[in-house]
């Protein structure tokens, strides 16, 4: 079989022929599949632009489409390039995954498309594919770096507001982590796309890309050059201006600021001893166990929450009357309690609102801690429980029979959590001590493979490193 006839078939988008070719020799195809870079029919289609043809070929043969010809180039690398938007879409419906494959330099069709300045196919790339943002040629270039890097800047920026308007509107799960790497990334020079456009003095460019909450406009380059270091060099005032409003220093102004390998080598504090015992703890809780004790514990916040509004015995109407008890010399005054301060008497009064405040603030705890796993910062969590602290505070300030029930009963409390927190910790220090005499006599127990409680079922089975 001649093969310049399946490549004729392929330019000429004859379907027909490529049948006849196939009765020819049902192994055609095949034979073009265990070649390692083949300019295959699906290559030669997709820079003529026969959609139709090309879509015959990948129903044949899918893998075509991850194939690199000899130039390394996939046929949606050829496709961008040679300006065939309608097979591309067609191509990338098939399989989305093929806007991140690496052909020559390690361009990605994504990355073509950029340095083509083609902002239609950017876009729809980015819908069926979002996470090829992050991906960068073997020079360590991204889109941005790209994009800044382009001779026209009009034309660059153009692309570039599609490439940050993208990246500001992410709102996966690691949209966070994603808009870091990508607009934090370093070329092989060590230049951020930032430091890119300080040196080309493109004031429009670092406009946009500052509008990023994630940006580090500090990162040194490979000459150890800051972003306002580049402005200085150049002389661009206005830049300069700019980058310290967001936070830019010299280079020389750096030389304080600890490194990883500081960090690391630091004692660990107290504080940070906590928060990692505390996370490795709570990261073993399952999902169904961490939803169960949510559960009780609202339960518990809702309850005790009520009893403070509505203590037992009900509270007064004030509409008693006040007189006289006893007779004589030893008679007493009485009075009806103010409207709203509860019916019991004092002594009952401490001793139900000192234990409900407690089951109240561990519940409330234990719903914060859970919520967030020690992981992130609880801010947002106790912005949510604060006006039910106070709201419960206001309640008990109504509801009491005098105020020094109230104090005393609010001071146990609190007395009582920080001696808690102390016995806590306490137990923690026992424990650190405990664990460090590993028992049974066991290699595996002392190599931390496994546990006599894991072995007994009564432990969840940790994950062991091999």
């Amino acid at each position: 079989m001649d093969q310049r006839s399946l490549e004729a078939a392929a330019k000429s988008g004859n379907i027909d022929l490529l049948y006849e070719l196939i009765n020819e020799d049902s192994y055609v195809l095949d034979k073009i599949d265990h070649v390692p870079f083949f300019n295959t029919p699906l290559h030669v289609a997709a820079v003529a632009g026969k959609t139709e043809f090309a879509m015959e070929i990948l129903n044949l043969k899918p893998s075509f489409a991850r194939k690199l010809n000899a130039d390394g180039l996939t046929p949606l690398h050829l496709a961008v390039n040679h300006g065939h938007p309608w097979l591309v879409l067609e191509l990338v419906k098939v399989d989305p995954s093929l806007v991140r494959l690496k052909g020559r330099q390690g361009m990605t069709p994504l990355l073509v498309a950029v340095s083509k300045k083609k902002t239609d196919l950017i876009s729809e790339f980015f819908l069926v594919c979002p996470k090829s943002i992050v991906d960068a040629n073997v020079n360590g270039e991204n889109a941005l770096h790209i994009a800044v890097n382009n001779y026209d800047q009009r034309e660059g920026l153009i692309v570039l507001k599609v490439l940050m308007g993208w990246i500001l509107r992410l709102c996966q799960k690691d949209a966070e982590s994603i808009e870091t790497r990508v607009i934090n990334r370093r070329d092989k020079d060590g230049h951020s796309p930032l430091h890119l456009a300080a040196y080309e003095n493109n004031l429009q460019a670092m406009k946009l890309m500052l509008e990023s909450s994630k940006i580090n406009v500090n990162i040194e380059n490979k000459n150890g050059f800051t972003v306002l270091d580049v402005a200085a060099l150049h002389d661009n005032r206005e830049i300069e201006r700019m980058v310290k409003r967001h936070g830019g220093k010299r280079s020389v102004s750096l030389v304080k600021i600890k490194t990883t390998s500081d960090l690391l080598a630091s004692k660990l504090s107290w504080r940070e001893s906590r928060r990692t015992k505390n996370i490795r703890f709570y990261s073993w809780i399952s999902e169904e166990r961490r939803n169960a004790l949510l559960v009780v514990a609202t339960l518990i916040v809702t309850a005790t929450y009520q009893t403070g509004l509505q203590p037992p015995g009900g509270v007064s109407d004030g509409g008693g009357t006040s007189g006289f008890s006893g007779g004589g010399q030893n008679s007493t005054k009485t009075s009806s309690p103010k409207a709203g301060s509860v019916v019991m008497d004092e002594g009952s009064f401490i001793s139900l609102w000192f234990w409900n405040s407690l089951g109240f603030s561990f519940a409330i705890y234990m719903m914060i801690r859970l919520l967030n796993l020690g992981q992130e910062s609880a801010f947002w969590y106790h912005a949510l429980f604060v006006p039910l602290l106070f709201a419960y505070s206001i309640a008990g300030d109504v509801i009491k029979p005098n105020a020094r029930a109230l104090m005393i009963a609010g001071v146990g409390t609190v007395v009582l959590l920080i001696f808690w927190e102390l016995v806590v910790w306490f137990w923690e220090w026992v424990q650190s001590k405990r664990t460090k005499v590993r028992g049974p006599k066991s290699g595996l127990v002392w190599e931390g493979f496994t546990t006599m409680d894991q072995a007994k079922g009564v432990a969840p089975n940790r994950l062991v490193i091999r």
